[in-house]
């Protein structure tokens, strides 16, 4: 197909990628104020379970959260690259880096269900599978409804 005859679904797809890619970098800007700000945030106030949680995330250490943040960054490049691939039908920023986003993020999710405690999120719970659904149905529609459109 041409670029004239871009399917409605894979520009939908696209939206969808460069929407979750502002709200991924949104979140990377939260998370980097809460790492510079989490030795001056007050307790006091918190219940047992808010406290728990802060204390898990504040005895993170600066490999783990460098290693997070960067990870984050790469995803939100991936979804943003993709979905210019999948405006302009491009095989290599459209099928390429879309596959390459969903299998990233579906691994990254299947580590953080088994490496990180339920108090900082981790563990499998709807959340973990409602943040499967995309890259799943990334995977599904880039390798066969929309593979012949990506051929740029």
């Amino acid at each position: 197909m041409n670029q004239e005859k871009r399917p409605g679904g894979l520009t939908a797809l696209a939206v969808i990628n460069f929407i979750f890619s502002g709200w991924n970098l949104l979140g990377l800007l939260g998370l980097a104020a809460f790492f510079a700000f989490v030795g001056r945030i007050q307790t006091d106030d918190m219940n047992e379970a808010q406290r728990t949680q802060f204390e898990a995330f504040q005895n993170l250490g600066l490999p783990m959260f460098i290693f997070i943040f960067a990870l984050s960054i790469i995803i939100s490049v991936l979804l943003l690259l993709s979905g210019i691939g999948y405006l302009k039908q491009k095989k290599f920023l459209g099928w390429g880096l879309g596959n390459a986003y969903a299998i990233v993020t579906i691994v990254n999710s299947i580590i953080s269900g088994f490496m990180f405690p339920s108090e900082m999120g981790g563990g499998f719970h709807i959340i973990t599978m409602v943040g499967l659904i995309y890259p799943i149905l990334t995977l599904i529609l880039l390798n066969t409804t929309f593979k012949e459109d990506l051929t740029n």
